[in-house]
């Protein structure tokens, strides 16, 4: 294997060290792409330009720019929805059947029903709603994050329906049995992968489990015993004299003194202390201090949900871009929001101002977005899918495969963080190879989702770690320190998994 190969992944190891290193996310992947490009120019002077074509790129890609527009449209209808009351008429309602932190965040869970569709839909609506209740009960912002990012990824790639994933999920596995020369339905091996797909259902489990103080690491049981008795304060009326979970989750893990416990960071280097700090942040940036202007109704939340729920439902059948059908889906459900809105009395002008600065409110998250796929386009560039090749040549005991298949594309995920990404560069190499060496295919399948998932919710370049840490107002940073070690257990676990299975499939 050439040497030249491992250079492919320079470029994601660069930014993930800087990002480790500076605690900034958005100049890291910056520092990281234009790193990969002077290796794949060679030119200290090219290198600048190729950086900016990396960057355009991602904009002309019409897949990409939907996601980008979509994540932003849809924020910008949250924050309408919270100026006509609706968040706050639902955080009142189910306030009256939540007594505490880890039912908070409980209910976060039980709104997959109405937020399965997309992991960008599942985290931006499920954390809008449940930001409120998580306030009030004093839950850490990685804590919120954690949960909301857990609960999107892991889940949805298990729905064989109406998401998102699922018409992507058919195309790679469509290219993966062709490159394999078998013939089939991909839905049906997708099906038929599903009992295996280990990190999803002990992500989940872990997640739901790290509410019980028994199962916590570190001083978790401590922070949720601190929890209890905030809550008993609360319900005799008593104002606590300090919030059990305003010290930072990712405190358990050693963060040097309660200073940086209580300090917050935003993406592009700011670093403010103290409630009066992070008030006058907030007060700035148009946050959710803004008290509704229409008296709260759940009409106001339910029916944009409904709306946008039964037109992606309807757009997306049989469409080949999922995408860009829950963007026109989206659009329209602004669009009949902003009549319901009308009519109850909201004026135009003040929408317009309410929904500039809820889409601003994941500028840093689009940011990272647009810095963090062009590291997937320069790695690929630079070798890396030869380079998965050639790591996975050799004359390999088929009930190695399936574990091996898990690793690497983990790594790879890990690295360049998109899964979608690792998914298309992996499935092509993985069937084939469960099929030259006897593997189980579906299992092998099941291992490509697994990894893939595992460092969508882990990487600190994923879109999606970015996405959860942004909606939940958490540093990115003490978020990926705080989760790692859940999601590497989860993995760990996994890989143990898939090579006992093996030998019963294989």
């Amino acid at each position: 294997m050439p040497t030249e190969l491992w250079l492919s992944i320079v470029p994601p190891v660069v930014a993930i060290i800087f990002a480790m290193w500076t605690k900034q996310v958005i100049p890291s992947l910056l520092i990281g792409l234009w790193v990969g490009s002077l290796l794949y120019t060679g030119s200290w002077v090219e290198s600048l330009n190729q950086t900016v074509s990396y960057i355009m790129g991602v904009l002309t890609d019409t897949g990409n720019l939907d996601v980008l527009l979509f994540l932003y449209i849809f924020s910008g209808l949250v924050a309408l929805i919270q100026a006509s009351g609706g968040v706050q008429a639902f955080a009142r309602w189910i306030a009256q059947y939540i007594k505490g932190p880890n039912q908070t965040l409980l209910t976060s869970w039980g709104l997959l029903p109405i937020t399965f569709m997309d992991c960008g839909f599942r985290v931006v609506a499920g954390g809008a709603m449940i930001k409120p209740l998580a306030k009030r009960y004093h839950v850490a912002k990685e804590r919120l994050a954690y949960m909301l990012n857990n609960s999107s990824s892991p889940v949805i790639v298990l729905i064989p329906m109406a998401t998102t994933f699922i018409g992507y999920i058919i195309g790679v596995l469509n290219k993966g049995m062709q490159a394999a020369g078998i013939s089939g339905d991909p839905l049906a091996l997708f099906i038929r992968s599903l009992p295996f797909h280990f990190f999803s259902y002990l992500s989940i489990a872990i997640a739901l489990l790290s509410l019980i103080p028994a199962f916590n690491f570190g001083t978790m049981k401590n922070l949720m015993n601190i929890d209890q008795k905030d809550t008993a304060k609360n319900r005799t009326g008593r104002v606590p004299d300090k919030p059990a979970f305003a010290t930072e989750f990712s405190r358990e893990f050693g963060d040097e003194n309660q200073d940086k416990a209580e300090s917050a960071k935003d993406q592009m280097g700011v670093a403010m202390k103290g409630e009066k700090k992070e008030h006058g942040m907030k007060m700035e940036m148009g946050m959710d201090h803004e008290e509704p202007v229409l008296e709260p109704r759940l009409l106001n939340l339910f029916a944009p949900i409904i709306t946008l729920i039964s037109l992606s439902f309807i757009l997306m059948w049989g469409s080949d871009e999922p995408s860009r059908m829950m963007l026109l889906s989206l659009l329209v459900t602004l669009a009949a929001s902003i009549g319901l809105y009308l009519v109850q009395g909201l004026k135009l002008k003040k929408m317009t101002d309410r929904f500039i600065k809820g889409g601003n409110k994941l500028m840093a998250t689009i940011i990272i977005l647009l810095l963090a796929w062009p590291i997937s386009d320069v790695s690929q560039d630079l070798g890396l899918t030869s380079l998965i090749q050639g790591t996975l040549e050799g004359n390999l005991p088929a009930v190695w495969v399936p574990v091996l298949v898990f690793a690497v594309t983990a790594a790879v995920t890990y690295f360049i963080g998109s899964s979608w990404g690792a998914w298309a560069l992996m499935m092509p190499v993985a069937i084939p190879l469960a099929v030259t060496t006897g593997s189980s295919v579906p299992l092998v399948v099941a291992a490509v989702f697994s990894g893939g998932t595992f460092g969508d919710v882990t990487s600190p370049v994923s879109g999606m770690t970015a996405m959860s840490a942004g909606i939940a107002d958490a540093d990115h940073m003490k978020y990926v320190r705080a989760m790692t070690p859940y999601n590497m257990t989860a993995a760990v676990l996994s890989a143990i998994l898939f090579i006992g299975v093996s030998f019963f499939f294989v």
